[in-house]
C-alpha cells in the first residue's frame, strides 16, 4: 500500500510549476488531491494527467486572496471528499519588486493575503476537519527570503517570514490535536516566478542561470514524503531542501 492511501490533500496554485509536480507527487504516494486554482478548471490539466496514471483528483476554484470566500470553498471540499488530512499552502506572489522607496501600498496588501491571510485562513477552515480526522499535516511553502532581507523584496520577504511564523503556531497548537506544520523551502526551482524574478534584474537572484535551477519535479518529491510523515520530528521547524542531512533533494 502507498503511504498516502486513503489520505486527502489540498494543494493551492496547483495550475503549473511547483504546486502542479506536487499535486502529482502526492498522487503518487496514494493521496486524492483536490487541486487548486484561482478560477473553475484551472487545473484541469492536472487532474488529467493525474487520472491518466490511475490516480484519484478533483479541481477546486480557490483564489486564495479571497479570505472571506475560503471557508465555504473548504467546506464544499470536505462534503465532497469526506474529509481533508494534508494541506500545502504553496500559491504565492513575488509581487511587487520594488525597491522600498516606490513600493507600492496596496500590492504590499495583496502579497500578504496571498502569501500569509490566505493560507492562515485555509489552516483555520481545515482546523476542525482535521482535529476530527485525528490528526493533518500542512507544508507551507516558504523561502530562504523568509530569514534573509533582500532588495526589492520587502513584501516577499516579509510575507514569507510571517508563513515561517504561522507554520510554528500551527506546531505549538496542533500538538494535541497531531496536527503538523513544516516550513518547506524548496530552493531555486524553474518556475514562472523564477522567470520574473530573472526579467526584474531587482537583486542577486535574477542573475542565477536558469540552468542552476531545479526542476519542480525534485521538492515536489521532497513536499510529499513531509506530507506522507518522513520527518514529523521536524514539526515547527524550517526545512531547506539543501539541507543534505535530510536526503530530500
Amino acid at each position: 500500500m502507498r503511504p498516502l492511501s486513503g489520505k486527502v490533500a489540498l494543494v493551492t496554485g496547483a495550475r503549473r510549476g511547483l504546486g502542479a509536480a506536487t499535486a502529482i507527487a502526492l498522487a503518487d504516494l496514494g493521496a486524492t488531491v483536490i487541486a487548486c486554482g484561482r478560477r473553475p478548471g484551472d487545473c484541469a490539466d492536472v487532474v488529467a494527467a493525474i487520472k491518466a496514471e490511475g490516480g484519484k483528483a478533483d479541481d477546486l476554484a480557490l483564489d486564495v486572496a479571497d479570505i472571506a470566500a475560503i471557508p465555504a470553498r473548504v467546506a464544499a471540499a470536505i462534503l465532497r471528499h469526506g474529509g481533508i488530512d494534508i494541506l500545502v499552502n504553496n500559491a504565492a506572489t513575488i509581487e511587487p519588486m520594488a525597491p522600498l522607496a516606490r513600493l507600492d501600498p496596496a500590492g504590499f496588501d495583496l502579497a500578504m493575503r496571498v502569501n500569509v491571510s490566505g493560507p492562515a485562513a485555509l489552516v483555520a477552515a481545515l482546523w476542525p476537519a482535521m482535529a476530527a480526522r485525528g490528526g493533518g499535516r500542512i507544508v507551507n511553502v516558504v523561502s530562504g527570503a523568509a530569514r534573509e532581507a533582500l532588495p526589492g523584496w520587502a513584501a516577499y520577504c516579509t510575507s514569507k517570514a510571517a508563513l515561517l511564523m504561522l507554520t510554528r503556531s500551527i506546531a505549538l497548537e496542533g500538538a494535541d490535536a497531531k496536527i503538523l506544520g513544516f516550513a518547506f523551502a524548496p530552493g531555486l526551482v524553474d518556475t514562472d516566478m523564477q522567470a520574473a524574478i530573472r526579467e526584474s534584474r531587482i537583486n542577486r537572484v535574477a542573475d542565477i542561470p536558469r540552468e542552476n535551477l531545479l526542476p519542480p519535479e525534485i521538492p515536489a518529491r521532497a513536499i510529499a514524503r513531509l506530507a506522507a510523515g518522513a520527518h514529523d520530528d521536524l514539526s515547527g521547524s524550517y526545512i531547506d531542501i539543501r539541507d543534505e542531512n535530510l536526503g530530500l533533494a
